[in-house]
């Protein structure tokens, strides 16, 4: 299966990043095709509501965004992985939410429509209701887009660097194990 993990953490080795390791090992392992973008590497700039993407796919700004919709276009299998700040993902990976209004036509059909999706969340707080605003966002644009949500890991406690939980790490190698 072809995936592609979209990383919407700032650090390069934080405990997002553990999440993201553990599931790429077991996707490649069972012969998977994984390619890791580095959102905090990347340029995407803010979406101008234009809706100039609607005739096209193509968004008239010029930036890394281009290169995020070709590899999303070209997955069977989207990762979205992000640490919750404020009740929400990284403004990292809201822009690119925010961006995806290019997977619209004019007719406001999704043009990944059927892509499947997953989630990959942590959090300092030890309360898993922390993540619920942000699931129910993830879930409302995976719904517009018409794309299947298979599930998540949701790794709360996360306080320090490299504190996500063995629990978390297994759970996040048996959801890829479970993807054909």
């Amino acid at each position: 299966m072809k995936t592609v993990i979209l990383f919407g953490s700032p650090r390069k080795k934080g405990n997002t990043r553990r999440l993201v390791d553990a599931f790429s090992e077991t996707m490649k392992k069972n012969g998977h095709d994984v390619r890791l973008l580095n959102l905090n590497d990347m340029n995407v700039r803010p979406c101008q509501g234009c809706l100039a993407c609607a005739k096209e796919g193509k968004c008239r700004i010029n930036d890394d965004m281009k290169d995020l919709r070709k590899y999303m276009m070209e997955s069977e299998l989207i990762v979205y992985a992000t640490p919750t700040y404020w009740w929400g993902p990284s403004s990292q990976l809201k822009l690119v939410i925010d961006r995806s209004i290019v997977f619209f036509d004019e007719n406001m059909d999704s043009r990944i429509k059927g892509k499947k999706v997953i989630t990959l969340m942590t959090c300092a707080d030890k309360s898993l209701d922390t993540f619920s605003p942000a699931l129910d966002s993830f879930k409302r644009t995976f719904d517009a887009l018409s794309m299947t949500y298979l599930g998540g890991v949701e790794a709360a406690g996360c306080e320090g660097m490299g504190e996500v939980s063995k629990k978390a790490l297994e759970q996040t190698r048996k959801l890829a194990a479970s993807l054909t």
